[in-house]
């Protein structure tokens, strides 16, 4: 912060950026003009596409779209460095094309540029680059492919039958977040009638068709239209579903808990027995999770409607069977119903955890994470963990294996933030116990804060369960220094942000945050703030004993005085309007290129709503800054070094 100018003038730059950002959504294209090539250019992207032609369906085929020309990739580097100029968008795409399988760029990057530039939110999408992505959907590279699919044919608006056959023949194969977005897509762009009458041609169509792309149709129109499609009893044998479900009443140390579970799937298709191809059961989050494989969409409808009008019981997923889900949810006993050509999974086979063991995590009472004595410091380890992780698509071990040696391998592992994201995919469902363990003593405020951020990340996000010590846990990781404005103010807002839909859970993280303010002289003045903001955005309400503290601290506002040019003309005015208040600490004006930006310091939470309050009456002043006058501030900005005498000489306390 070298002056308020250069601050004001930062917010202005941004807000620009974000006019044109609305107007380029409205304009054509910015890197290149459509206008006629003076030469013919090779592997131009020309009708009849395939996304689109109505005489017969053509699958995307990234092998024979995208040439191997090594030469292409060199110019396509050269074009994305800016170093080799384009005169239409026909020569643009055509490059990209034929250069797309050697660019040394980021590939994923350049295809969500294509995207953005000509498809998504676009008026008038361009058919050639739909034609493009439509191919790169299929490549076989897994980023490539979702940065197509993900920027192209999901955002198409003027869908055609071979686009909507092609989305839900790859439906299976792709991840719950595309699949989600696939019916997102149809339900925000483009005519709904049109697309319903797309999907209805498809289903009519479904003897030509595998069960996998049908039950992607059925599933697609439903959360589409939020309806079952016409005459649905057509389908009543189509494809492979998978159920798992939990009773929230019977525990998992329960003897017949899998016995009772297995009578709920057999009681809705009494006589229809074989219609359950597999049955098995996993330990979830601790509680005995029954997971069923149903033949046909009948035999799903029964058990669905069943176990959602039944009391304490839960559905944890309802989805189409395929290698994908299996390998996900590491269910190698459901393989065998898999076609001979499936992929086989990566991932370590499920084992059931240890019953009756206590885990720090979900103890009586409170036993704070401990980073140092329950991750080893074995640098053997170490370097076993970061082996088993190059070679991750061939492993060998079992998840109990695994667990141990992330346990004793981690502090000495090259990169921790890895790790914790491979071994949450690797082992994220059925959770085993043992994995909430190490998330929760990864934990520990005094272990490392690249170890602790990451632990939250993959370990405590929205909709997992959190015991009271996980949720004491997470209090401490917010409560912990240092205070800065990077990596931490990230950390507590994803701590906030983890239990909002969890009222149970929001209120007890609050009460913890009203019994440390209820302590407030123990705070240092940062601490302090960060208490009191959470407090109000877990309730909503002023902690009810704010006013104990309401002059605690020293706050900086910044903001600018456009009724006046002169510093002496700014304190004239400024003076008359905010008076004599005793929130008043001191006041600095600064005059640069005929604008005069004030400074001012009040006492506490009370001093700074009172100051807001005042630049938000009419006529409101622009305000550009408004925190805590920290240490750390006033070491950044040369202008603030005078304030120095206003910080506490000693923070109260050392939290």
């Amino acid at each position: 912060m070298k002056s308020t100018s250069d601050l004001k003038f930062k917010l202005v730059c941004l807000l620009i950026a974000a006019v044109l950002a609305e107007c380029c959504l409205e304009c054509g294209p910015i890197f290149a003009a459509d206008s006629p090539a003076a030469e013919a250019i090779p592997f131009k992207i020309e009708p009849p596409y395939a996304w689109n032609r109505s005489d017969r369906y053509v699958p995307p085929d990234f092998q024979s779209f995208f040439p191997d020309d090594k030469d292409a990739g060199k110019q396509l580097d050269l074009m994305l460095e800016g170093k080799l100029k384009v005169t239409s968008i026909d020569e643009r795409l055509a490059l990209i094309r034929r250069g797309l399988r050697h660019c040394t760029k980021h590939r994923t990057t350049l295809l969500g540029q294509v995207g953005n530039q000509y498809i998504w939110n676009r008026k008038q999408q361009d058919p050639r680059a739909i034609e493009l992505m439509y191919h790169a959907s299929a490549c076989d590279d897994g980023g490539v492919a979702h940065s197509a699919m993900y920027h192209g044919p999901t955002v198409v608006s003027d869908r055609s039958a071979n686009l909507v056959r092609m989305l839900m023949e790859q439906y299976p194969r792709l991840d719950a977040q595309m699949q989600q977005r696939i019916a997102w897509g149809m339900r925000t762009y483009g005519d709904k009638a049109q697309t319903r009458t797309l999907l209805l041609g498809l289903l009519d169509d479904y003897k030509q068709l595998d069960d996998s792309t049908l039950g992607a149709a059925l599933a697609t129109y439903q959360a589409v239209f939020e309806t079952e499609p016409p005459e649905l009893n057509r389908f009543d044998d189509v494809g492979l579903w998978m159920i798992a479900f939990h009773r929230t009443d019977v525990s998992v140390t329960h003897p017949r808990a899998a016995e009772l579970l297995r009578e709920m799937v057999l009681k809705p298709l009494r006589s229809q027995e074989e219609l359950l191809l597999e049955y098995v059961t996993r330990v979830n989050e601790g509680r005995e999770t029954a997971i069923v494989l149903l033949k046909g969409l009948k035999a799903r409808q029964l058990l669905v409607n069943y176990l959602e009008n039944r009391n304490y019981t839960e559905l944890d997923f309802n989805e189409l069977f395929s290698a994908r889900v299996l390998q996900e949810r590491r269910l190698q006993e459901f393989a065998r119903f898999l076609p001979e050509d499936a992929p086989a999974s990566r991932l370590p086979a499920y084992t059931r955890p240890p019953a009756g063991q206590v885990y720090a995590y979900q103890a009586a009472g409170f036993v704070a994470p401990e980073y140092q004595s329950f991750f080893t410091d074995d640098v053997q380890a170490g370097k076993e963990l970061d082996e088993l992780y190059e070679n991750r698509e061939k492993l060998a071990i079992t998840d109990r294996e695994l667990l141990e040696l992330f346990r004793r391998g981690l502090r000495q592992s090259s990169s921790p933030n890895t790790m914790f994201g491979w071994i949450s995919g690797a082992l994220g469902w059925p959770r085993d116990p043992r994995l909430t363990e190490i998330f929760y003593q990864a934990l520990d405020p005094k272990g490392p804060e690249d170890v602790r951020k990451a632990a939250l990340y993959y370990g405590f996000g929205l909709g997992t369960d959190k015991t009271r010590n996980v949720l004491r846990a997470l209090f401490h990781v917010y409560m912990a220094p240092p205070f800065d404005d990077t990596t931490n103010r990230n950390m507590r807002s994803r701590i906030l942000w983890s239990v909002r839909d969890h009222e149970d859970d929001k209120y007890y993280l609050s009460t913890l945050f009203a019994e440390a303010l209820r302590e407030h002289a123990k705070l240092s003045d940062v601490a302090l703030q960060q208490a009191d903001s959470a407090y109000k955005q877990l309730t909503g309400e002023d902690p009810p004993n704010a006013d104990e503290y309401s002059s605690r601290g020293v706050y900086l506002v910044i903001f600018g005085d456009e009724s006046a040019s002169t510093v002496p003309a700014s304190k004239r005015s400024v003076s008359q309007r905010l008076g004599e208040s005793p929130h008043l600490l001191a006041k600095k004006h600064l005059e640069e290129k005929g604008e005069v930006n004030v400074m001012v310091l009040v006492r506490g939470p009370a001093g700074l709503k009172w100051l807001i309050d005042n630049l938000q009456t009419e006529p409101k002043l622009p305000i550009y800054y408004a925190g805590l006058l920290t240490p750390e501030l006033i070491e950044k900005a040369n202008n603030l070094q005078e304030f120095k005498k206003y910080l506490p000489e000693e923070p109260p306390g050392k939290n």
